[in-house]
């Protein structure tokens, strides 16, 4: 099945050149799973999106518009499960930076099926590339995507950790990272750069029911290495273990197994 796409809730996929995604990659996204015909977790992706939206000054699109686009999309391609990515472009602009204060907001839905395959165990290495603190960007989902394109480009196991200026752990390219150590669950602060994924938060709920400490802090490599386990997590893989960084092997994935478990109920 190929794409749907839908610009501005019309079956389309070309963009203007004069749109500012096009230009300077001037908006947002989220990505989203639809399992059984319902669209999981929207509260916290619209929320996100807002929150990254108010940050950037675009103009507001309606929550009810996104999800009439969102079913017709997904009436089109005829899909229970399926993932769901919506962009918020700030518009359309001749050049230069600078934008009318009333510019009007570009809204794009792709809908795809769900992969064929996901892997269910990662190795990770560590990036050439990682992040620019930058407080200002942290946690929204803008489309500058360039920190995590550099990463992917020399990928050397089937993900990769990202660092930031200070050389502490972030997240890999494509999902948040957590340890356990001692019974603790660990989890890098994401206040200086990084992404705060939607299902991070839910997991962090989860260990706390599941009676586990959670420690959210610096982390370092050395101190990640040390760890007894290791999981990483995003909207389309869930919880997945960690079997080894580099040359480091991780075999004990007990409580990683509990936390998948617990997470996987909650989307039943």
């Amino acid at each position: 099945m190929k794409e749907v796409v839908l610009i501005n809730g019309k079956q389309q996929s070309q963009l203007s050149v004069f749109n500012r995604l096009t230009q300077f990659g001037d908006g947002l996204f989220e990505t989203c799973v639809v399992k059984n015909a319902q669209l999981l977790f929207w509260s916290a992706h619209f929320s996100r999106l807002e929150k990254g939206r108010k940050q950037l000054k675009i103009n507001r699109i309606s929550e009810q518009q996104w999800l009439k686009d969102i079913a017709k999309a997904l009436s089109i391609a005829k899909l229970e499960q399926a993932v769901v990515k919506v962009v918020l472009s700030r518009g359309q602009s001749m050049r230069g930076y600078g934008f009318e204060a009333d510019i009007e907001p570009t809204r794009l839905v792709i809908v795809s099926k769900m992969p064929d395959k996901i892997l269910s165990e990662y190795t990770l290495s560590v990036c050439n590339s990682g992040y620019a603190n930058h407080q200002l960007l942290s946690n929204i989902k803008h489309c500058n995507r360039l920190e995590q394109i550099l990463a992917r480009s020399d990928l050397r196991a089937d993900e990769c950790i990202m660092l930031n200026d200070d050389g502490w752990v972030i997240s890999v390219t494509q999902g948040n990272i957590f340890a356990i150590k001692s019974g603790v669950l660990l989890t890098p602060s994401l206040e200086k750069c990084g992404i705060a994924g939607t299902r991070r938060a839910v997991i962090l709920k989860i260990a706390t029911a599941l009676d586990l400490q959670v420690k959210v802090g610096i982390l370092t490599l050395q101190a990640l290495n040390d760890c007894d386990e290791i999981f990483i997590s995003n909207s389309i893989i869930g919880i997945k273990p960690v079997t080894a960084i580099n040359e480091k092997c991780f075999d004990q994935h007990t409580i990683t197994r509990q936390l998948a478990q617990a997470l996987e109920e909650k989307l039943r």
